[in-house]
């Protein structure tokens, strides 16, 4: 009699419990929340570098601290594009100087499947180094796109430093305010990397101009049922490129209402929940014998705009 209670009980709670414990593991393996978490972590973008149509955009950092530091825990929360492969694993790491390598929790790392979607990552601070978000193959675990945050000196800032590279202190090896920029040596290798600026073409389609962009979004937020603060063009090069400011909220029913607007692509973005700046021309216009220095400008340039429009006014 004892053992049919028992079975009796296991059978009424066992759906109810894989319910729970199901999608907290879609998530990213951890039962944790915000509400563990008390104190809200401001933090700034470091640099971020993604293959062509993925992307990785945090939407809120928590911790048991506002300072990030070791022997504290955190709380990422955020939305992913992937789609230059089928999977991959997304994780959090910090970027380290150290030899040693750190023992790395479940809560880290959640697996991810083509398209989009949302994760919850926990990470505990055991080492001082740079925090990343980044896509890892599957099978083989090689870096292939991430972003770098922080606070202040704390932040990789570095647009061609590798993933997998250990972290460099450079306060005191580059040049001096006021100083002016060497262009050979290692900075040569950059501006060979990133070549001249792309002009327009001459018959660019009319979507693709500063009216075109603006009209665009515009509409995009008229669907979304938001209204945009501002809304800026970089016209500089091409692509143009558009930098947004938004209520807190809002930049997730901007983008929602981007991707589903014909003859537009959105190609990721640097940013957070108020100010973006966001490449939305299709890559497959772009000119062929032109794309890899188009797509080595573009991501640099989405950077400098997110940082202007940033800026107190």
């Amino acid at each position: 009699m004892k053992i049919n209670r028992v079975l009796h009980m296991l059978n009424a709670t066992l759906p109810a419990l894989l319910g729970f414990i199901l999608p907290l593991t879609a998530r990213g393996g951890t039962a944790n929340t915000a509400a563990d978490f008390p104190a809200v972590v401001p933090f700034e973008l470091g640099t971020v570098d993604f293959l062509p149509g993925d992307s990785i955009t945090i939407q809120q950092l928590r911790g048991t601290s506002p300072i990030i530091r070791t022997g504290e825990t955190y709380y990422v929360e955020g939305t992913y594009t992937l789609a230059s492969k089928d999977k991959a694993d997304l994780a959090w790491y910090a970027t380290t100087s150290s030899a040693v390598p750190s023992p790395t929790d479940p809560s880290q790392i959640v697996r991810v499947e083509k398209g989009g979607g949302t994760f919850r990552l926990v990470k505990t601070m055991r080492e001082d180094g740079y925090l990343h978000l980044s896509f890892y193959s599957v099978p083989g675990g090689s870096a292939f796109g991430g972003l770098y945050f922080g606070q202040g000196k704390d932040v990789l800032r570095s647009k061609w430093s590798h993933l997998d590279q250990p972290a460099q202190d450079n306060t005191t090896t580059g040049a001096s305010p006021g100083q002016p920029v060497s262009v050979t040596g290692p900075n040569q290798v950059l501006l060979e990397y990133l070549g001249d600026p792309v002009a327009p073409p001459a018959d660019m389609d009319a979507a693709y101009t500063k009216e075109g962009l603006i009209k665009a979004v515009q509409t995009a937020a008229r669907n979304a049922g938001i209204t945009l603060k501002r809304i800026e063009i970089d016209d500089s090069e091409y692509p143009f490129l558009v930098g947004v400011i938004c209520k807190e909220g809002d930049y997730s029913k901007l983008k929602d209402q981007l991707r589903k607007m014909e003859g537009y692509a959105y190609n990721g973005s640097v940013g957070g929940d108020t100010h973006n700046a966001l490449n939305i021309v299709p890559y497959r216009v772009f000119p062929s014998a032109l794309f890899e220095r188009v797509s080595h400008r573009t991501g640099l340039r989405m950077q400098v705009l997110h940082d202007k429009i940033s800026r107190p006014e």
